[in-house]
């Protein structure tokens, strides 16, 4: 009797990458859609499948826990990643997102240099292909921002690289073993390469003639800041009037993505992804888009600039993976960390309503009222992050009820302007609107998270400046973003069926045949294949 054929490998592409666009709300996807080159964002909007309601199912939307929630597929309740920046109550201090303390920088010797994955709760995308590889599989990540290149490569990444803003090089931690206590020796060429310094002498003009941005409105706005603080908000923007000495006006201008790119392309070919049979793993994000939006908002010329500019990385970072991997040979996803709210002066100039919440006076005038209340405005530990975090310890010396407390400054701060509702996690009374209290709960982890919440009203931002703009809330500007898939087996279309964010790693998973990672609690989402 014939021996029976073994079955074949499971066939998986030879690279997976991921890329996270800082601050791109969906409807940047068509707002500049007929500006757009042919190989950047049309390409994947022609040739890749698209989710047109991707969601994200929690607030604070910000930075960090938009990266922790794409690449783990579940919210910070279960990952720990609560914010940027965060109060830990037990410690009674505030705790940067990828801080450690323990950790010694590569290629740095500053502060810049002690960051790693240890504050996040569960594995990520990066960790699941190393661990379904037997770690043969490389994982890696880069980004300007430490968080975003940290928080999606996972725990057991051969390494994630960051920008070193003092130094103009990107730097590692010895949290990666792979990387033996140095830098790759790439990596220092490229360092030292010049490259940052000579995009720092750059001029900053627009693409195009500046009437041909029929998405933004006029180029010198008041609700604009500048990238240059002595100059006002229009073009040009020579960069080396800033006049310091770190890089900081790269990172505020569309050539931080130039360098991300340049970066990440010398990263894909010298570490050789996609090149053997393991499934290799590389998560790129693109911060820049984030700060000249704060800067400028969704309506500045600027913004659309940087946008334009971005399609052409995307281009160019398609066409070396078509090169060096082969087209069909790896499989990539495109979405956001989070959106952004217009500018509220911008809207206003228009008769629709917005305003600002100054967190700094209202969080004065809470003090204020708890000396006269409680007798002590200590009592007040922390307020960030639209939380406010309690000193347990006074409460206890001054013999007070701890529910009385939270109820009567709740009931303070809703009687303050532009809060919708305020409550408390544990001892409020009921939340009233489930879709908020759903969202809050996905965002809250204990001893990371406040113990009040404040829900601001729609349009409302959580600012002390009339310039500029910021994201953070549930609300649609802020977390409506795009998800898009192309490459490997992945057949042109799109869906309106609502997904939420942390769907993408056990869509991804289930694509891969393998584990979707430990913590995950999103549901794996239907994307059709070819043969």
């Amino acid at each position: 009797m014939p021996a029976k054929a073994l079955p074949q490998s499971t066939d998986r592409p030879k690279l997976v990458v991921g890329i996270v666009v800082d601050q791109m709300r969906y409807d940047f996807l068509f707002r500049y859609q007929n500006r757009y080159g042919i190989g950047g964002f049309n390409r994947l909007l022609k040739d890749g499948y698209s989710f047109a309601n991707c969601q994200y199912s929690y607030f604070p939307t910000k930075t960090a826990p938009g990266h922790a929630s794409i690449y783990t597929g579940t919210t910070p309740a279960v990952h720990g990643i609560a914010g940027n920046d965060w109060y830990e109550g037990a410690q009674k201090r505030q705790v940067y997102c990828t801080q450690d303390d323990t950790a010694k920088g590569i290629g740095t010797s500053s502060r810049a240099g002690k960051m790693s994955p240890r504050n996040l709760q569960s594995y990520t995308i990066g960790d699941q292909i190393r661990l379904a590889t037997n770690f043969r599989g490389k994982s890696f990540g880069i980004s300007m921002k430490d968080r975003g290149s940290i928080l999606p490569a996972g725990h057991s990444a051969n390494a994630a690289f960051w920008f070193d803003f003092a130094s103009g090089n990107f730097v590692s931690s010895n949290w990666y073993k792979d990387l033996n206590g140095k830098l790759p020796s790439w990596l220092e060429a490229f360092n030292q390469s010049g490259i940052a310094r000579s995009y720092k002498d750059t001029v900053w003009k627009p693409l195009l003639p500046l009437n041909q941005y029929e998405a933004s409105s006029e180029d010198l706005a008041v609700w604009e800041k500048s990238i240059l603080k002595l100059k006002p908000p229009v073009f040009p923007y020579r960069l080396s009037e800033d006049g310091t000495s770190d890089y900081n006006i790269v990172f505020n201008s569309p050539f931080g993505n130039d360098i991300t790119l340049l970066a990440a392309t010398r990263l894909l070919k010298e570490e050789q992804l996609g090149k053997d049979n393991d499934m290799d793993f590389l998560s790129v994000s693109f911060s820049c888009t984030d700060v000249v939006g704060h800067d400028y908002g969704p309506f500045g010329i600027e913004t659309e600039d940087t946008y334009l500019r971005l399609d052409r990385n995307l281009e160019a970072l398609f066409k070396t993976l078509d090169k060096e991997v082969g087209a069909g040979n790896y499989l990539c996803f495109l979405t956001a960390d989070h959106g952004i709210l217009e500018v509220p002066a911008f809207l206003r100039s228009h008769k629709m309503p917005s305003d600002l919440f100054r967190t700094r006076i209202v969080g004065d005038s809470l003090k204020s009222f708890s000396q006269k209340t409680f007798g002590s405005a200590g009592l007040i530990s922390s307020f960030i992050n639209e939380q406010i975090s309690l000193n347990d310890s006074i409460i206890t010396a001054l013999h007070l009820n701890r529910k009385d407390v939270i109820q009567s400054i709740i009931h303070w701060l809703e009687k303050q302007p532009n809060v919708r509702k305020a409550f408390a996690y544990e001892g409020s009374r009921p939340f009233p609107e489930p879709p908020f209290l759903n969202k809050y709960e996905a965002g809250y982890f204990k001893g990371r998270s406040g113990d009040i919440q404040i829900i601001l009203g729609p349009g409302i931002l959580e600012s002390g400046s009339d310039k500029g703009t910021s994201h953070g809330s549930p609300y649609s500007y802020d977390s409506h973003v795009p998800c898009l898939w192309m490459g490997w087996k992945i057949k042109p279309g799109e869906t309106m069926n609502p997904i939420q964010i942390q769907d993408i790693a056990p869509t991804l998973t289930s694509l891969l045949h393998i584990m979707e990672p430990n913590g995950c609690t999103g549901k794996p989402q239907t994307i059709p294949l070819k043969p």
